[in-house]
């Protein structure tokens, strides 16, 4: 009796479930018609407001039918991500990683091409560094460490940000990470649960997306403007709120406009977020590379928040691979868990040499001089070209808009590389913006001066200028 009561459960479990399966194809299928109206009135495909009530909807009778509201939450947001890949334009299927190894294998067959597309300063790791690391190899400090990192690193960083900085820290507030990439992951894949919504300011790094859609995070984007000097509005954060949201990642200096919040601007951000009960993931690794410094999440208190931090930049140790998290004890030992569990620890001859970088403390200032020389070398080349674009606060980019002639952001970039053998980045990967391209500074003024006027060449022949 019991094995034929349990075949007949199973067997109605799996009509419903089939069942699932035909409602999701007739949504789809009125997902489309939608699309179809969209596409031609030219509405956005995201529509906070429209969400929020469905999701609404869908809480309501998840509590009428004792479902639980977290397994409702996450089936809305998964049932929003295919509902918006189904409005979304499919644009081009070649990446920024096509232009850079497009213009590594031009350079290869002897065509020279200005590097502006990579996000690497040229400047490379101090001598200092470079000889402490092999010192430490060489001596021996290459086994397993604990996954948060040395004890001594975590206790000089501590003590590096409380010379900046009021807040009070303990080592276990930090966590040493393969990178600031690393950093951001370790950070989502900890705070945040399949069907979570994440807040970004556009433009953004795209990688905050990738990883986002790697975990089954929702990345809810918050579009600014170059006419708004690129500052995010609390109203438009605020709509793109909802109940799966979890967390608010911002970049400051910003990759790729180089904007710098005003303190009054980015702290109505975290009031927002503290009031909400939102974490804040700070990515704040071009912090260095300022003129009048910037503002920090560890400026605010009361505050859930999760700082990221890179050696990439302030010292040149791009492939050393190290950075650092700031957080609360209870996050950083998560975080500690998967990094034990995906990789152990960052090699210990590279923390001595993150050791070693930490006392070299004119290294970020003058790392900090030469990006700003170079950014001057930008603007007033771009001005030549009367290209239109916000002067960066900080940071190593620089984001113009540019007539693109109606081509797509990827097919301007490739175009520009062939004609002129200049690589740049294309806004749209940094939320679609298509008629902007990123410079980078990583490269000397030398070839930031030269490839721009290339652009503005490639552009008046196009009769684009």
């Amino acid at each position: 009796m019991v094995a034929s009561d349990l075949e007949l459960l199973r067997a109605e479990t799996k009509r419903l479930a089939v069942e699932m399966v035909r409602l999701l194809a007739e949504r789809r299928a009125v997902v489309e018609k939608i699309a179809e109206i969209k596409r031609s009135a030219g509405v956005e495909a995201v529509q906070p407001h429209v969400e929020k009530a469905i999701r609404q909807a869908m809480l309501e009778e998840a509590e009428r039918q004792g479902v639980p509201a977290e397994t409702v939450n996450r089936l809305a947001t998964l049932l929003f991500i295919d509902s918006v890949e189904m409005q979304s334009k499919k644009g081009s299927q070649l990446t920024h990683m096509d232009i850079l190894r497009r213009a590594v294998e031009m350079q290869k067959n002897g065509r020279e091409v200005q590097r502006l597309e990579v996000g690497e300063p040229d400047l490379g790791a101090p001598h200092e560094v470079r000889q402490s690391v092999a010192d430490a190899a060489l001596n021996g400090y290459a086994r397993y460490v604990d996954s948060r990192g040395i004890q001594e690193l975590r206790e000089v960083l501590v003590k590096k940000i409380q010379e900046k900085t009021e807040v009070i820290l303990k080592p276990s507030n930090v966590i040493i990470t393969p990178g600031g990439r690393f950093a951001i992951y370790l950070a989502m894949k900890s705070l945040l649960s399949e069907g979570d919504e994440l807040l970004v300011i556009d433009p953004s790094w795209p990688m905050y997306r990738q990883c986002a859609a790697f975990l089954g995070v929702r990345s809810m984007h918050v579009k600014t403007r170059l006419e708004d000097e690129w500052s995010p509005r609390i109203d438009e954060i605020e709509e793109k709120t909802g109940r799966a949201t979890k967390a608010i990642l911002l970049n400051y200096p910003n990759n790729p406009t180089g904007k710098i919040l005003d303190r009054k601007t980015f702290n109505k951000i975290l009031d927002f977020a503290r009031d909400r009960g939102l974490y804040v993931i700070s990515d704040e690794v071009y912090s260095d590379y300022t003129r009048g410094g910037h503002v920090s999440v560890l400026d605010y208190d009361g505050l859930k928040y999760v700082l990221v931090q890179s050696f990439s930049k302030s010292y040149g140790m791009t492939g050393y691979r190290v950075g650092y998290i700031v957080a609360d004890e209870a996050t950083v030992s998560k975080m500690a868990s998967v990094m034990g569990l995906l990789m152990t620890c960052v090699p210990e001859f590279i923390q001595h040499g993150a050791l070693k970088a930490l006392t070299l403390t004119n290294t970020p200032k003058q790392y900090a001089e030469i990006m700003m020389k170079r950014m001057d070398t930008a603007v007033r080349e771009l001005q030549r070209i009367k290209a239109t674009f916000y002067r960066p606060d900080g940071g190593m980019y620089v984001f113009p808009r540019i007539n693109s002639g109606g081509d797509d952001g990827m097919k301007f970039a490739f175009d520009l590389l062939e004609s002129k053998g200049v690589a740049v980045a294309p806004g749209s990967i940094f939320g679609g913006y298509d008629d902007f391209i990123r410079i980078s500074l990583g490269a000397s003024e030398e070839s930031i001066a030269k490839g721009i006027r290339l652009l503005g060449e490639f552009l008046a022949e196009k009769g684009l200028a």
